[in-house]
């Protein structure tokens, strides 16, 4: 994947998320654009799904204080809802958790 298509994927990630987190009831965006990008609705979701894992992973500094640590994983869920919510409806195969892996339970977003 060449620097162009890398930065034309995180930018199509980051006006998902957008649009998610702003919708009362976010359903998974799809257009023409998307479909070149990612190939599929699962294309998507599991990018979404990556791009999750990787912020709960390098957001969520375990050696903080436990207050901290609260509050960094109520920002991140915060900032996620719409994106856990597409990602909960559409569970993976062989996965034990939902999205919210790393934030204490599947629905991290009420």
């Amino acid at each position: 994947m060449t620097w162009t298509e890398t930065h034309r994927r995180w930018q199509a990630l980051r006006a998902v998320e957008q649009e998610l987190w702003a919708a009362d009831r976010p359903e998974l965006p799809w257009t023409d654009e998307l479909a070149d990008i990612f190939g599929d609705r699962d294309g998507l979701r599991a990018a979404l799904r990556y791009r999750w894992r990787l912020a709960v992973s390098t957001q969520l500094d375990t050696h903080l204080p436990e207050r901290v640590l609260e509050e960094q994983r109520r920002r991140l869920a915060d900032r996620g809802r719409g994106v856990l919510r597409v990602l909960d409806e559409a569970p993976v195969e062989g996965l034990d958790k939902g999205p919210a892996e790393g934030l204490g339970t599947t629905h991290a977003v009420a």
